[in-house]
């Protein structure tokens, strides 16, 4: 899955010249914590609600709460933006970009193609998808394996649900942790009995660390 599959596509956007009381207007009026912010078509950076929030008049301030008012109502976004965002493709695969975030501590990404801006995806759209991916809403069991990566292992258990007419929802694999050697097989299937299967699982070799 990509992230054009999931992106919001009609994003808001603000000019460079909008004023930080008007952007934080438009952020309260269609309920969102980010902004683009173009220069004509081109995405020049993107103000977000931590920023408007750092710019609002401080108790700490020498200024009257009126004078830093005044002051804000005349400052434009460019001037408290982060310029040149990082931005991703389209066609990045959605885990790519949920990592991505992970590691460089990002909750959205704007999402370009062809230098023009074409979608915002969250963290949360993406956990959203996941879990939609991953089956948990259909419920059904869940059984986790720790196995190697040998050839004909996946068929083995493919095989055994077979047997048992256990539908298969969804299927995820974690490589060894440093120090271990098998991988972590998560499965959630939907079956009229799970005992049987567990134990053809394990008589089979597999050992089974978790069913639920």
């Amino acid at each position: 899955m990509k992230i054009r599959d999931i992106m919001t596509t009609n994003v808001v956007t603000v000019e460079e010249k909008t004023l930080i009381d008007d952007a934080r207007k438009i952020m309260e009026a269609h309920r969102i914590r980010r902004l683009p912010v173009m220069r004509k078509d081109k995405l020049v950076g993107l103000v977000t609600n931590h920023m408007l929030l750092e710019a609002s008049p401080s108790p700490a301030t020498s200024l009257s709460i009126h004078e830093l008012h005044y002051l804000l109502a005349k400052m434009p976004v460019k001037e408290i933006m982060v310029k040149n965002p990082y931005t991703i493709s389209p066609d990045m695969p959605a885990e790519e970009a949920l990592q991505l975030g992970q590691e460089k501590g990002y909750g959205a990404f704007l999402v370009i193609e062809d230098d023009r801006l074409v979608g915002v995806v969250t963290e949360s759209d993406i956990v959203r998808v996941m879990t939609k991916v991953l089956g948990v809403r259909e419920g059904g069991k869940r059984i986790s394996i720790r196995a190697s990566n040998d050839f004909g292992n996946m068929q083995k258990i493919m095989e055994i649900f077979d047997k048992y007419k256990a539908v298969l929802l969804s299927l995820m694999t974690l490589p060894p942790k440093e120090g271990e050697k098998d991988w972590l097989i998560v499965l959630r299937l939907k079956a009229e009995e799970i005992g049987p299967i567990v134990k053809e699982l394990t008589s089979s070799g597999f050992n089974v660390t978790y069913v639920g």
